[in-house]
């Protein structure tokens, strides 16, 4: 059986033909239900036919007209519901507002809600506020024990209009009807905001929560818009305090992890991961970026706990086996980490799982077999011979085989010109090279194509800081990439160096510090270290190095670093 609501979706769907004079590419209701409507007189008979006739042969206004004709001549319900949808598909709004006011007639005792529904779109499409605002309340009256869905619907539905700004007047009038019903007060907080009157947002949010305390799908809504803001000052405090306030509510702690995340405030999110898995600790989200965020902050036991927890609660779950297998591997259990990659069959995921055979088969040295695994891979797109070439030269470069690294990138991007991916990756082995002039060239040509990709400033600009004296030009490379990529560890990194390398060892220090906090990673570790020893703190540097070893003891950086300072 229908729902009362349902009268209201079903109503509103025609509302994306509004404004539009195309014809209607349907016939609506059912030939052999309708023709039991039309045998009343002939008249009835001619325009029904007409309507039906005259709307397969794509005459939408003749369609409509004739629709129109046949309801007022009978008492059909199915009829005038036809003659309704082809009017306001054709853009005779006046007509379908007649025809809407008809139903009262049509069916007297039938649901009220349709007939408002009927009205309401018409009246949108009218521009008249004050009668659309009237119709909203009627609707609200007959659907009290809907009224907090059905307000939210109202919000969509005028938030869908090209002019949507306009409506929040009307939004904020029936908020005010219903002073007392926090979902009306969030309905016109997601309305506002869509529509760029922040205040008018944020006040409504207030309200809501006051009505509603603790009400965790206004917090969800509220932290999605301050997100939006990009202020994570901002969002944070508000988290902050609700989540104090309220500890279990579970889906605001996801989304807060999350944006941290995204922040690149990658400890404090998962501090939010962990603090949630205390209260669901087989939430599988919650174990997944948990685990994500711990090998990446290089707690590699911490991460294949999460991973092993999650396999356990959703055995089926091929994300965890391919962070389970890289971590198996970095822990030198190789031919486990090999087993748990070959299990992986997910479509979407077994490239990955492949890419990453080859990668666990160079860890262990076994640099023919890995390229041989990746030579035998068949891509089934453009992007997926992308991956291979990238996950082959990774393998050479990592096994130092910089030439023929840099051989397969030229003949990739013969296969496939100016792809960015390629570039970059190409440019990275030219730095390596030290081939400044053609790293420059593919990071230029990378910034040509797209001119808000951080990485390739970044890289750019750390190049010329570490291997040029054109300090001034890397320090604007890498602030321009910070500004694209606010907190990210590894620009962090380069603008710490860049500063070292221009003698302000007070800014690079603090520099490196917050980007090491953020990622563990073994160049962060090496230059963090030599500032430290130039500014006299040796044993400082020797504990940051020792710690960069313990997390990738293979890093060239180090090394060379390690190498310079006699250690």
């Amino acid at each position: 059986m229908r729902s009362k609501l349902s009268y209201l979706a079903w109503g509103l769907l025609v509302m994306t033909s509004v404004g539009c004079a195309g014809t209607p590419s349907y016939v609506a209701g059912d030939d052999a239900e309708s023709s039991k409507h039309a045998g009343l007189s002939g008249d009835l008979i001619y325009e029904y036919m007409l309507g039906r006739v005259a709307a397969r042969r794509g005459e939408g206004q003749v369609a409509a007209s004739a629709m129109a004709k046949a309801a007022a001549l009978s008492s059909s319900v199915d009829i005038t519901v036809q003659a309704f949808s082809l009017s306001m598909s054709v853009g005779q709004f006046e007509q379908a507002l007649a025809l809407s006011d008809l139903m009262n007639q049509v069916d007297p005792q039938g649901a009220p809600e349709r007939r408002l529904t009927m009205r309401l779109q018409a009246l949108i499409a009218l521009d008249r506020e004050d009668d659309v605002f009237d119709t909203l309340v009627a609707l609200v009256d007959v659907l009290p024990e809907s009224e907090g869905e059905l307000v939210s619907f109202i919000a969509q539905t005028l938030g869908r209009q090209e002019d949507a700004d306009r409506w929040v007047l009307v939004m904020e009038r029936l908020a005010t009807h219903l002073k007392d019903q926090p979902s009306a007060q969030l309905a016109l907080a997601w309305l506002a905001y869509r529509t760029g009157k922040i205040a008018i947002a944020e006040d409504a949010y207030d309200r809501a929560m006051a009505l509603k305390p603790g009400w965790e799908e206004a917090a969800l809504l509220k932290l999605s818009h301050l997100s939006d803001k990009n202020s994570l000052e901002e969002a944070s405090a508000f988290a902050s305090q609700f989540l104090t306030t309220f500890p279990d509510r579970l889906r605001l702690r996801l989304n807060y992890g999350r944006l941290l995340a995204q922040w690149n405030q990658n400890i404090e999110a998962l501090a939010q991961f962990e603090a949630l898995l205390k209260l669901a600790p087989e939430n599988i989200d919650a174990l997944y970026a948990a685990g994500v965020l711990s090998e990446g902050l290089g707690q590699m036991e911490k991460a294949r706990q999460l991973f092993e927890r999650l396999l356990v609660a959703r055995p089926e779950e091929d994300r965890a086996r391919l962070y389970l297998g890289q971590i198996l591997s970095r822990q030198g259990e190789t031919e486990a980490a090999l087993v748990l990659l070959g299990e992986v069959v997910s479509s979407n995921l077994y490239l990955d799982a492949q890419l990453r055979i080859g990668f666990v088969l160079s860890d262990d040295n076994r640099i023919e077999e890995a390229i041989e695994h990746l030579s035998n891979i068949t891509p089934k797109s453009q992007d997926e011979q992308v991956r291979i070439y990238l996950a082959t030269e990774q393998v050479f470069r990592d096994s130092d085989q910089l030439e023929k690294a840099l051989s397969l990138l030229d003949a990739a991007l013969i296969d496939i010109p100016d792809h960015p991916d390629l570039l970059y990756a190409r440019g990275l082995v030219t730095a390596m090279l030290d081939r400044i002039d053609d790293h420059e060239r593919d990071m230029r040509r990378l910034i040509s194509i797209e001119p808000e990709n951080p990485h390739a400033y970044n890289a750019l600009g750390y190049t010329l800081a570490d291997k040029t004296d054109r300090l001034v030009e890397a320090l604007e490379l890498i602030e321009k990439a910070l500004t694209l990529s606010p907190g990210d560890p590894f620009i962090l990194d380069s603008l710490g160096w860049v500063h070292y390398r221009r003698g302000d060892l007070d800014s690079a220090l603090e520099l490196l510090q917050q980007a090491i906090e953020q990622q563990p990673d073994a160049e962060i570790a090496a230059h963090l270290g030599e500032v430290l020893w130039q500014m006299g703190d040796q044993d400082g540097a020797l504990i940051v190095w020792q710690g960069g070893q313990q997390n990738n003891p293979d890093n060239a950086v180090l090394i060379e670093t390690l190498r310079r300072y006699g250690q």
